[in-house]
């Protein structure tokens, strides 16, 4: 099962093409049709999915699991696809205004959050890093509660 993260607009965003040569961070519009249900979630109309380089969301996550650390490669993958939603989230935020974001396992888009929270782009990333499932975040320029 996949953590699945999408993001929310009110105005369009760009899109960063997926690279099978090179997987790493990239940006769509909703790829599936039972993607469509996560529209519920949010009170933007510009939705989109965000992958890492693993393809879905998990591999937005670093150091949740002390004593299972991954190989120094797969940890610089996972470290550059979170430095990389950050900084996309930090250009739309600073072009669009707030971002809404939501992550839920794969199956759960319909399925209404049970954590919510205001962070800055800045707030992605760090030691430790990880989004929970059912998660809603309004990422803004103000700082706000910090996740992870």
């Amino acid at each position: 099962m996949c953590m699945m993260v999408y993001i929310a607009s009110e105005s369009p965003l760009p899109l960063i093409a997926w690279n099978d040569q090179c997987p790493a961070f990239y940006v769509t519009e909703l790829p599936r049709p039972q993607d469509e249900q996560v529209r519920v979630q949010f009170s933007k109309p510009y939705v989109y999915y965000v992958g890492s380089h693993q393809g879905c969301g998990c591999g937005f996550l670093y150091g949740q699991y002390p004593g299972f650390e991954d190989d120094a490669n797969e940890e610089r993958d996972k470290r550059e696809s979170v430095a990389r939603l950050s900084q996309y989230l930090a250009e739309a935020v600073a072009a669009n205004g707030p971002i809404e974001l939501f992550a839920c396992w794969d199956g759960d888009q319909a399925i209404e959050p049970e954590d919510w929270g205001n962070i800055t782009p800045e707030d992605i990333g760090g030691e430790v890093f990880y989004l929970e499932e059912l998660q809603f975040l309004v990422i803004g320029a103000e700082a706000g509660s910090n996740i992870s």
